[in-house]
């Protein structure tokens, strides 16, 4: 071997000292395992200890509450610009994922039933064909709750509906069957009858 070269304590072979970790207090001045073999021992480490790290930070967390909310406040003040076109960015490509995580907060603070799965409501979305149920656009859909939340309505997938964003709104809290009486309506009103 050469001074460029080392031999792995867990693996064995002869590599260039440039695959192992350094280490100052080592004599050769790297680590006795090549990274292979370091990151495939973390990488076993974290796998069987992480409900153990899992209690710890949580632990931590509760213990030092008004710490851990000062340095994430000051993390997000610090970094605003570059947390939110990461956001940004993250909800332009899990646009399944964000509609979930929005249903499922409004059926939180509504108290309601049920919960689904982003690719629950892709398929929800894929049955009606990617078009608003009410007028069949398929420009800018919402995922709508066909029976309120506010009306008695649950969040499982069987009552979400695919809708325009004019229709959802329009709809507000109303029931399909009021909403159809609504939009008669208006169109009577628009037709001078």
């Amino acid at each position: 071997m050469s001074e460029q070269t080392k031999k792995c304590s867990k693996c064995g072979e002869v590599k260039a000292k440039s695959e192992f970790y350094k280490k100052k207090a080592s004599k050769d001045g790297v680590k006795p395992e090549c990274k292979v073999c370091q990151s495939a021992y973390s990488a076993k480490y974290r796998a069987e200890n992480r409900e153990k790290v899992k209690a710890r930070h949580a632990k931590y967390r509760a213990e030092n509450r008004e710490k851990v909310k000062a340095r994430e406040t000051k993390y997000r003040a610090e970094n605003r610009e570059r947390l939110s076109v990461r956001d940004a960015k993250y909800k332009k490509d899990n646009l399944e994922k964000g509609r979930v995580y929005t249903q499922r907060r409004r059926a939180r603070k509504a108290n309601a039933q049920g919960t689904h799965t982003a690719d629950q409501l892709k398929a929800r979305f894929d049955y009606h064909g990617n078009k608003c149920v009410y007028c069949n656009s398929t420009e800018d859909l919402h995922a709508d709750h066909m029976i309120p939340l506010s009306r008695g309505g649950t969040n499982f997938a069987s009552n979400m509906v695919p809708a325009c964003a004019s229709c959802n709104t329009s709809k507000g809290a109303k029931t399909p069957i009021e909403f159809a009486d609504y939009t008669f309506k208006q169109l009577q009103a628009m037709l001078g009858k």
